[in-house]
């Protein structure tokens, strides 16, 4: 998994969290989070989500990137350089 971005402390990679708590997408993420306007709509159309999680430097700043498959967030961080 060479595609994952340089962390110096946590990663997490979450799938569906939001089922957990019953929740729907639109009530427990923040669209800002996804990788474009149209994973968002697919995630909630299929009720799927991804969250990828890491802490590059320190235990306080962090980045989150969401889409509705991993495959889309693998190819997002290819595209850009997050971290």
């Amino acid at each position: 998994m060479n595609w994952l971005p340089e962390h110096k402390y946590d990663l997490h990679l979450k799938h569906n969290e939001h089922r957990g708590v019953g929740e729907t997408i639109d009530q427990f993420y923040d669209a800002k989070d996804f990788v474009s306007p149209d994973e968002w709509d697919k995630a909630v159309v299929e009720d799927n989500v991804w969250v990828l999680q890491w802490y590059p430097e320190t235990t306080v700043g962090f980045y989150r990137i969401a889409a509705s498959t991993l495959h889309a967030i693998e190819a997002k961080l290819k595209e850009k350089n997050y971290g």
